[in-house]
């Protein structure tokens, strides 16, 4: 089985900079309204008791942390990068959002 690949989404406030801090990706709501356009939503299942919603999209989950008002950071899991990158590649380009490998430290998006 190959290996999942886990990234960071994040925004930063000067994208061209990625040193810059981050920002907000928005509430909880907000956010999953806007990956909503990239086919990327919540399955209806219980939330698991960590306190995380867990969205579902091709080829990737991302992890929310339920316990803010606004989501700094999401977390997503890759299980098919194949089906995976083009839309998260499109998903940060559209949004204006970055990609942080969890590994390496490089930033897409």
């Amino acid at each position: 089985m190959a290996k999942r690949r886990q990234l960071v989404l994040i925004k930063l406030s000067d994208p061209d900079d990625p040193m810059s801090a981050t920002t907000p990706l928005g509430s909880i709501e907000s956010f999953a309204a806007d990956v909503a356009d990239y086919n990327t939503a919540h399955d209806n299942s219980p939330t698991p008791s960590s306190g995380t919603r867990i969205l579902h999209g091709p080829g990737f989950v991302v992890e929310l942390a339920l316990g803010q008002k606004e989501v700094r950071q999401a977390l997503v899991t890759c299980h098919d990068e194949s089906i995976a990158w083009p839309v998260l590649w499109k998903m940060c380009k559209g949004l204006g959002w970055k990609l942080q490998d969890m590994e390496s430290g490089r930033m897409f998006g």
